[in-house]
């Protein structure tokens, strides 16, 4: 696609589309710059920076912007040197309104990146190095970028995406590709992450395809979220008729400030211990006020239980309700976040364990598999990562840990009827909040 095509509407996107005019055309930096400026719609640059920086009120600094925390721990095996790096992000909205931590799994730059508070999203696995650390922490930042300024979310549906519904059918020259689906309108694009000189060579080709399948592609000036600072470029292709117009997702990009990128690391880096507990995650655990329980009479009957038969252990019963699986998602994360710093004390450790795998029963218990695909289903209450192992926690999180396990009741007791298994659950919720308040007290 040529610049020419490309109408930036920020001082930013203005001097990005300088830098591919400059190269295309082979000419000094000053003249595109005004080029760039033109094609803005103004006289030269001059006037363009003129007007954008004093005839705008500057209200993205005084909006009231949503922060979140992005935490990635590491550890350099060669010299055992540990540290976590945090890098603080300014979104226009919620994290939790652009992506659900079920969808994480959708892109690449989330994928392993869990909840760790209404404010914090943090990577369990240890990087291998500090430098691995701030790049993994720096592509989800660059991702939920993207999110924020097209309201976009990630989305495994290849077969909504490609021509034919077939991923085989890609772009010449693609690399790097990921779906995303507007939850507006139903529709779908990929995005396209090759390195730029593999797309130069390719271009008559690329033009061929869109041409022959009824495509669009279009690049904006906003380089990516893939690897920008290292010559990746991001280009948008959809159906020219059912997928998602592209012009209003360029001019959403354009608005963007630069990609975040290792190179400009602005973040926190301090050493791994104690744990990174978040403002949000600190306010939400003080501000939490459980309403008081009315005594209610037991249940005995079963008319609020269904029973059911478990291999190598025989009739069971459990709530005769069904939780949304996005509701199981975030039960499972919290249960897992505790395991993972739990393993030496075993009044927590023992307990949750527990308590994730009768979960886990009830879970297979409600859905199908047509319901609930294995690859979800499997990862709901397991396959967290590895142990931290540590002999105790600091105040702030066993606060943080026993919030969790706070909010897990909170999301059972509202959407299960009261009955005898769920209070069997909810007694052992009980019971590691109390180990997790007293370990190293």
């Amino acid at each position: 696609m040529s610049s020419e095509n490309i109408r930036p509407s920020t001082l930013d996107g203005i001097k990005r589309l300088a830098k591919s005019i400059k190269t295309e055309r082979a000419i000094q930096h000053a003249v595109a710059l005004d080029e760039s400026a033109r094609l803005a719609g103004f006289e030269n640059f001059r006037h363009a920076r003129n007007k954008l920086q004093f005839d705008q009120p500057k209200t993205h600094k005084l909006r009231n912007l949503h922060r979140v925390f992005l935490t990635v721990y590491w550890r350099d095996k060669k010299t055992d040197i540990r540290g976590r790096e945090t890098l603080e992000l300014h979104l226009s909205t919620l994290w939790s309104d652009l992506v659900q931590p079920v969808h994480f799994q959708n892109h690449r730059a989330i994928a392993n990146f869990r909840r760790e508070g209404p404010d914090h999203l943090a990577k369990p696995e240890l990087a291998d190095s500090q430098s691995r650390a701030r790049y993994y922490a720096c592509a989800a930042a660059r991702a939920l970028q993207f999110m924020d300024a097209t309201k976009l979310r990630p989305s495994k549906s290849h077969s909504r995406a490609y021509p034919g519904g077939r991923s085989s059918n890609a772009v010449p020259a693609h690399d790097h590709e990921s779906v995303w689906y507007d939850p507006e309108t139903k529709r779908y694009l990929y995005v396209d992450e090759p390195y730029e000189e593999a797309v130069e060579r390719a271009m008559k080709e690329r033009e061929a395809w869109a041409m022959s399948h009824g495509f669009t592609i279009m690049k904006p000036s906003w380089p990516g979220m893939y690897f920008p600072d290292g010559g990746t470029r991001l280009y948008l292709i959809a159906d020219s008729q059912k997928g998602i117009p592209l012009a209003p997702v360029v001019a959403a990009l354009e608005r963007l400030p630069a990609p975040i990128v290792e190179a400009n690391w602005n973040g926190e880096s301090a050493p791994s211990l104690p744990y990174f507990v978040s403002p949000g995650t600190i306010e939400h655990a003080k501000a939490i006020k459980l309403p008081p329980q009315k005594p209610r009479k037991p249940t005995t009957g079963k008319r609020n239980t269904v029973g059911y038969v478990q291999t190598f252990v025989g009739a069971q019963r459990r709530p005769n309700g069904t939780m949304p699986v996005e509701m199981h998602a975030k039960v499972g994360e919290l249960l897992k976040s505790v395991l993972v710093a739990s393993y030496h004390r075993k009044g927590v450790y023992n307990r949750v364990d527990g308590i994730r795998s009768e979960l886990d029963e009830w879970t297979m218990r409600e859905y199908n598999r047509a319901e609930l695909p294995s690859e979800v289903f499997f990862d709901l209450y397991y396959h967290e990562s590895r142990n931290t192992y540590e002999r105790s926690l600091s105040e702030n999180d066993r606060l943080k840990h026993a919030h969790s396990l706070e909010e897990v009741k909170r999301i059972l007791a509202a959407h299960y009827p009261d009955s005898k298994p769920l209070r069997s659950v909810l007694n052992k919720v009980d019971g590691a909040i109390k180990s997790m308040q007293t370990w190293g007290a």
